[in-house]
């Protein structure tokens, strides 16, 4: 399926524009997230060597950023459902190719907490969320799939690492970071391009169906769509309707014990290896290989969970992470026997649980205000994610070890299977879906 010469998908073609969407989103995900998240930890080491701050210091700014982007998720998700997923995208990916750059350039720790939180910003409005939307607009029942292919970005991130780690070998942290910056403003800011706010206008229904009633000869640009149809493909809660369900709050308690511990894992994973007996590029290769398995987990886990349930996947998700962690925590050169275990447990529970949180969200609040209460389960997570990076580097900086920490941060993930069990209420498809008479699909 191509774009029509107004930048809209044209109607005519094999393949529905959503799938385009989702393979955007996976490239700028792989950009934006493999260097700004997943990848970032290999530059902990070189920053500590130059200036000698401890873990603490280090780990304070990515609690910072936690802290932002919690505080600020309400806020860039309102911007979001309210000025569109694609002007936001542009405006983000452009603030972190700026934060990126403000990083090469740091001297003092203040300067290296400005920095973070300019990341921050950028990853809340130009990395995931606009490409999130679309999607849980543009798929209903293929929702999974389609987060899965977006996130096979994500694992392809992972690669990012040993890239990186190379070229801070060959020119410095402070140039890597720099030839970061300019990578993704480039390819980051026409990967934004693609994305278009929802398939009602162009004469689609989600997943791919074609409404004869709503194609976009019919109806002038701009101009709102008959209220029968607008309700079958952008419905859902309000803000308030969603703040008075005790789901939203088990849903963000949940969202908050994954986060905790993939904050702590994200930053301290490459330090920890190190810190037990791996070389740098060691430790980056296994980062790498592990994205690479992520890459098939998380399509296959997104296409799972839409054949068996994607709450059912999702509350899977908790437990297997928590035993990878720990598993994690008992790694040495020594016991590389334990890596196929750590790949397996914490491999496909990190996938589940990635692919599927967004969809969740949809799949109990409608689509309809989705950034905005995105955001709010995101912001409910701030404590947890700013004190697992803190309370990690320190006890590294006591001990000697991130073991203990990911212990911990294990145990807290495993509370999420609780909080999941727990929410009775059922999904907005099954309670407020429009009348299927209404709808004509070809």
């Amino acid at each position: 399926m191509g774009v029509g010469m107004r930048g809209e998908p044209s109607r005519e073609g094999r393949i529905f524009y959503g799938w385009y969407i989702a393979l955007a989103g996976a490239g700028s995900n792989f950009l934006v997230l493999g260097i700004t998240v997943f990848s970032f930890g290999v530059f902990i080491e070189p920053i500590r060597a130059e200036f000698g701050w401890s873990a603490r210091a280090i780990g304070i700014g990515f609690a910072l950023r936690s802290f932002e982007q919690g505080f600020l998720s309400p806020l860039t998700g309102y911007m979001i459902d309210r000025f569109g997923p694609r002007r936001m995208a542009i405006i983000g990916v452009s603030i972190v190719s700026v934060g990126l750059l403000m990083f090469s350039q740091i001297q003092n720790l203040w300067f290296y907490y400005l920095a973070s939180a300019t990341l921050s910003v950028g990853q809340s409005l130009g990395a995931f969320t606009p490409f999130s939307l679309a999607i849980m607009r543009w798929f209903s029942r293929k929702r999974g799939r389609a987060m899965g292919l977006m996130h096979t970005g994500n694992g392809m991130g992972y690669a990012a690492a040993l890239i990186l780690a190379a070229l801070i070998g060959a020119f410095g942290w402070r140039s890597t970071l720099i030839i970061a910056s300019i990578t993704v403003f480039i390819f980051g800011i026409p990967l934004a391009m693609v994305l278009r706010s929802s398939p009602e206008f162009y004469g689609y229904l989600p997943d791919g169906g074609r409404s004869d009633k709503t194609a976009h000869c019919g109806f002038n640009k701009g101009q709102k769509l008959p209220q029968w149809e607008a309700a079958g493909v952008n419905t859902g809660m309000s803000v308030e309707q969603a703040l008075r369900t005790p789901a939203f709050y088990l849903l963000a308690l949940s969202h908050a014990a994954g986060s905790v511990a993939q904050i702590t894992w994200i930053v301290f994973q490459v330090p920890h290896l190190q810190s037990v007996g791996f070389t740098s590029t060691s430790a980056a290769l296994f980062v790498a290989i592990y994205g690479g398995f992520q890459v098939v987990l998380r399509f296959g886990t997104g296409w799972l969970g839409d054949i068996i349930g994607r709450k059912r996947m999702y509350i899977s998700s908790y437990l297997l992470q928590a035993i990878g962690l720990v598993v994690f925590s008992m790694l040495s050169p020594s016991r590389l026997w334990l890596m196929p275990v750590y790949y397996l447990t914490f491999g496909i529970g990190h996938a589940s649980w990635v692919v599927l949180g967004q969809a969740v969200v949809a799949d109990y609040f409608g689509t309809k205000r989705f950034a905005t209460i995105r955001g709010l389960v995101h912001a409910i997570q701030v404590p947890g994610g700013v004190a697992g990076p803190i309370f990690a580097g320190w006890m590294f900086d006591r001990n000697g070890s991130y073991a203990m920490a990911f212990l911990v941060v294990a145990l807290l993930c495993a509370t999420g299977v609780a909080w999941m069990l727990l929410i009775r209420r059922s999904e907005w498809s099954e309670n407020f879906a429009p009348d299927p008479n209404h709808l004509s699909v070809t």
